[in-house]
C-alpha cells in the first residue's frame, strides 16, 4: 500500500516565482518544508492537474504566498482546490487572500473545490470522526472565507466514519451519486465515485436561495441518501462549483495483488471533465436568474480547411452559428455561453 500511495503522491511541489497566465490555478501546498501544515494530498493534486492536461487546459499550481499576495484575476479563469484537510488551508491563507478569492470571483472567476476544498469555503464546517460524535457534532468550525452561507456536515458516520477502514484505506468508499440531468444533460445519471470523509451540504434554515444541487448522494439505508452532494452558486458575477466527492479519483483492490490501489476511473473523470467544461465557458449574470452553466464544445478539423459551426433547438433545422472558422489545428474548441447551452450543434466544412 505504501508504495502505491508513494507513487501517486508524485507531485511537482517547487514554489513559483511568478505567476502566469493559465486557464487554471490549482492549489497546491504539498511541500512540507514550505507548508508543514498544509491542507492538500498529493494523490488528489495530480489527479487533477493530470486531469486538466489531459482535457488541454493549460494550469499551474499555486500556493499560500501566492493567494495572499496576487490580484488572482489577471492570471486564471479558475481556481481549484483538491481534497485534503481544509484546517491546513486556513492554516497559511490569510484575511487578504480570503478576499483575493473572493474577489477574484466576483469578477467572473470560477472556483471548484473537491472536498477539502468545499469544507474551505462554507460559512459552519461540522466534522464527526467517529461515531462517538453521533448525536452532536462535536467540533464546529466558523470558516472565514464564506463563500457559502450554509454548513458542510462530515464526515458521513452510518457510511464511512473517518478513522476506520472502509473499502480500502481509512475513511474511504465507494459510492453512487445521481445526477440532476435537467441541469447536466450530458451526464450519466448515476455515477460511482471516492467517498473520503466529504460533507452533505446543508443550507441555512434550509432556504436554498440560488444554489442549485447538481447531484445528490444515492445511499439507500443510509442517512445521506438523497442528500446534496456537489452544489453549484452565484458569487458576484462569478460561479462556484463544491463536491463532497472525488469523481477524480478511485480505490480498488488489485486482483493480482488483493493489495488496495489508488486508480483513474474513466466514466467519473468523464464527469469531472464535463463541469470543468461548464464551469470554464462564459456564464451569463448569473447573478440575474438562475445559476448559469455554459460548455465547451470540441470538433475535430483539418488544418487550412473552412467550417462553419451550427446550431439547432430541434435537431431538424440548422442555422449558422457565428463567423466562418479557418482550422490552424486538429481540433477547434469554442465556448457556448450559458444561454445557448440547451442548442445542439455540428461543425461542417464549407467547400
Amino acid at each position: 500500500m505504501l508504495r502505491l500511495l508513494l507513487i501517486f503522491a508524485f507531485v511537482a511541489t517547487q514554489t513559483l516565482s511568478a505567476l502566469t497566465v493559465r486557464d487554471i490555478g490549482i492549489y497546491n501546498d504539498t511541500n512540507e518544508t514550505l507548508w508543514p501544515e498544509g491542507g492538500a494530498f498529493p494523490a488528489l493534486v495530480t489527479a487533477l492537474s493530470s486531469l486538466a492536461t489531459a482535457k488541454g487546459y493549460t494550469w499551474e499550481y499555486i500556493d499560500a504566498d501566492d493567494v495572499n499576495n496576487n490580484d488572482l484575476s489577471q492570471y486564471y479563469k479558475m481556481l481549484w482546490f483538491p481534497g485534503g484537510w481544509a484546517g491546513g488551508y486556513n492554516e497559511y491563507i490569510d484575511e487578504t487572500g480570503y478576499q483575493n478569492i473572493r474577489d477574484f470571483i466576483s469578477s467572473g472567476g470560477s472556483y471548484m473545490g473537491m472536498c477539502a476544498g468545499s469544507f474551505f469555503v462554507c460559512d459552519f464546517v461540522y466534522w464527526r470522526e467517529n461515531f462517538d460524535e453521533v448525536d452532536t457534532p462535536q467540533n464546529i468550525y466558523d470558516y472565514p472565507l464564506d463563500l457559502w452561507p450554509g454548513i458542510a456536515d462530515g464526515a458521513i458516520l452510518d457510511f464511512q466514519p473517518w478513522d476506520t477502514v472502509g473499502d480500502c484505506f481509512f475513511g474511504t468508499r465507494m459510492a453512487d451519486i445521481r445526477i440532476d440531468n435537467t441541469l447536466l444533460p450530458e451526464a450519466d445519471p448515476v455515477v460511482n465515485m471516492l467517498y473520503w470523509g466529504g460533507p452533505i451540504f446543508r443550507p441555512r434554515a434550509g432556504d436554498w436561495g440560488n444554489t442549485k444541487v447538481i447531484a445528490r448522494y444515492e445511499m439507500d439505508g443510509f442517512s445521506a441518501d438523497e442528500f446534496a452532494a456537489m452544489i453549484l452558486f452565484p458569487y458576484g458575477s462569478g460561479r462556484v462549483f463544491l463536491s463532497a466527492i472525488h469523481p477524480e479519483l478511485s480505490i480498488r483492490q488489485n486482483p493480482s495483488t488483493n493489495e488496495c490501489e489508488f486508480y483513474y476511473n474513466l466514466t467519473s473523470r468523464r464527469f469531472l471533465g464535463q463541469i470543468m467544461d461548464r464551469m470554464l465557458a462564459p456564464a451569463d449574470s448569473p447573478t440575474t436568474g438562475p445559476v448559469a452553466l455554459g460548455k465547451v464544445l470540441r470538433f475535430d478539423t483539418v488544418q487550412g480547411f473552412r467550417y462553419q459551426l451550427e446550431s439547432s433547438s430541434t435537431g431538424q433545422t440548422w442555422n449558422d452559428y457565428g463567423d466562418e472558422i479557418e482550422a490552424n489545428a486538429f481540433e477547434y474548441s469554442v465556448s457556448i455561453p450559458a444561454s445557448d447551452a440547451g442548442l445542439e450543434f455540428r461543425i461542417k466544412r464549407v467547400d
